[in-house]
């Protein structure tokens, strides 16, 4: 082989490796986003179906959020259960993840929602680059904050 060509496929191999790297890269940033995406959208839904619940007479099958324990409101949503009483696993977050919900108001953080908080879904997975809080307040809305809260 000649000299051009020896530098040729040198730099042909270069290229090619340093394609396949950021495409790895790549795709692990948006593996990390598609979990972040799967949290938010988990504790979000989790949260509208308790704010539905909640807006419901206890004579129609409502509960009083203050009052009632997780595994009551999962069993009236009819969310699947399978870590504990007060978790249900997110799809689309691979690895341990799930969503922890707290229907008192005395662990809810002030810095969450200002209004009186009465429940509260806390989202985890292990390849989600923050954690997910989403919290119902008094007056009926939700609001979403991200962090560290592991």
């Amino acid at each position: 082989m000649g000299q051009q060509q020896l530098l040729l496929l040198v730099l042909s191999t270069v290229i090619v490796g340093l394609a396949t790297v950021a495409g790895i890269q790549a795709f692990s940033e948006n593996q990390a986003q598609a979990a972040q995406d799967a949290l938010v959208q988990r504790g979000t839904s989790i949260m509208s179906d308790v704010q539905g619940l909640a807006g419901k007479p206890t004579q129609m099958g409502g509960v009083n959020l203050p009052g009632a324990t997780p595994s009551t409101v999962f069993d009236r949503l009819g969310y699947d259960t399978p870590s504990s009483d007060s978790q249900t696993p997110v799809e689309g977050a691979s690895g341990t993840s799930n969503c922890v919900l707290e229907t008192t108001s005395s662990n809810i953080d002030a810095s969450v929602n200002s209004n009186a908080a009465v429940a509260e879904v806390e989202c985890i997975a292990a390849n989600a680059d923050q954690d997910v809080r989403v919290a119902l307040g008094g007056g009926g809305d939700i609001s979403t904050s991200f962090g560290d809260y592991r």
